[in-house]
């Protein structure tokens, strides 16, 4: 009995990778917001084909600036975008169309960083700090750092919009700023060119909605089959990425286009211990970024958080054996 089960189930793996192989591609737009290893699942995902293995055609493109590309996708000029989660919760309770699909890392991978001077938090009164744009997550832990060590941001540090991560990293190098929020490998990158770090924010077991898939809740309505292997290929990369440390490090290179191979190691490290296998979005994620708008939006304070995501397609990954499949295939992403 077991056997003709067995074999039942290879030859629908079978009809199902003959079906997707000989389907016309399904055409879907992909962009990045940040040139961080939080990313690396979709760089992952193109990189080994698991977009064309799904049956998608996909364009994935940079797009910088935090909140940008949430507002590009609000657009229809995107149908998907990887992101944290402050963007697109802001984009929702604005009245835009978002929702969160799947969150990659549940807490703050940020440290932050100062110019040699700055020997402790206390010498930042009276300084500025960059972040790329306010509403995203290096704002969040700014503002988080900030008032742990009792200084108010805007009145004691000022805090000021540079528009994407490497414009921060190069007005902290030439001293426009003198600290700033960075996520691996630019926070390590950093530290080797002789910036100190004042607090590493991923060891504080904040629970944080940090990067994921977002789409339009439209266009996973209208689009089901589309959303679910664009789901599928992104987890696929998950797993991918951390049982294969030298071609994950090779697509940190090539996206980040770091070229130090301790920063890229490190890098590596970092998120193979944080992107989680099951990338399920949870209430207290999303209950987190919500606290921290309330005092700029009132109607964060009331918003329900189930709202703000949708765990249809994660659910069904389960339901399906699919990350059983994944296991199977990546045994090493578990070790």
């Amino acid at each position: 009995m077991n056997t003709r089960v067995g074999l039942l189930a290879i030859i629908f793996a079978l009809c199902v990778s003959a079906t997707l192989a000989s389907a016309q591609p399904i055409p879907v737009k992909l962009s990045y917001s940040a040139p961080s290893g939080s990313n690396s699942p979709s760089w992952m995902a193109k990189e080994l084909g698991l977009f064309e293995r799904q049956g998608l055609q996909l364009s994935m493109i940079y797009i910088g600036g935090g909140t940008r590309p949430v507002s590009v996708m609000l657009a229809g000029e995107t149908d998907f975008t990887i992101v944290t989660g402050p963007p697109s919760i802001l984009a929702k309770l604005s009245g835009g169309d978002t929702v969160i699909l799947a969150t990659f890392i549940n807490g703050l991978t940020v440290s932050i960083v100062a110019r040699p001077e700055i020997t402790k938090p206390s010498d930042l009164k009276g300084k500025s700090m960059a972040v790329s744009r306010f509403g995203v997550i290096g704002d969040f832990a700014t503002r988080i750092a900030l008032r742990r060590w009792g200084l108010t941001p805007f009145k004691d540090v000022s805090i000021i919009q540079m528009g994407g991560l490497p414009e921060a990293f190069a007005a902290l190098k030439a001293g426009a700023v003198q600290a700033a929020a960075f996520t691996p490998p630019l926070s390590t990158d950093a530290k080797r060119q002789g910036m100190v770090e004042l607090l590493d924010l991923s060891g504080s077991g904040i629970e944080f909605a940090n990067t994921g898939l977002v789409t339009t809740a439209r266009y996973a309505s209208q689009h089901p089959e589309a959303t679910r292997r664009v789901v599928r290929a992104i987890v696929e990369g998950i797993w991918a990425f951390k049982a294969n440390r030298e071609a994950s490090i090779r697509a940190i290179q090539k996206y980040t286009r770091v070229a130090d191979r301790g920063v890229l190691e490190e890098t590596y490290g970092i998120f193979r211990k944080d992107l989680r296998t099951i990338p399920r979005t949870t209430d207290g994620a999303i209950r987190r970024v919500l606290d921290g708008f309330v005092d700029d939006d009132p109607r964060a304070r009331t918003a329900k958080p189930a709202d703000f995501y949708n765990t249809r397609f994660i659910d069904e990954l389960e339901q399906t054996g699919f990350t059983k499949e994944l296991a199977s295939r990546y045994p090493d992403a578990v070790r």
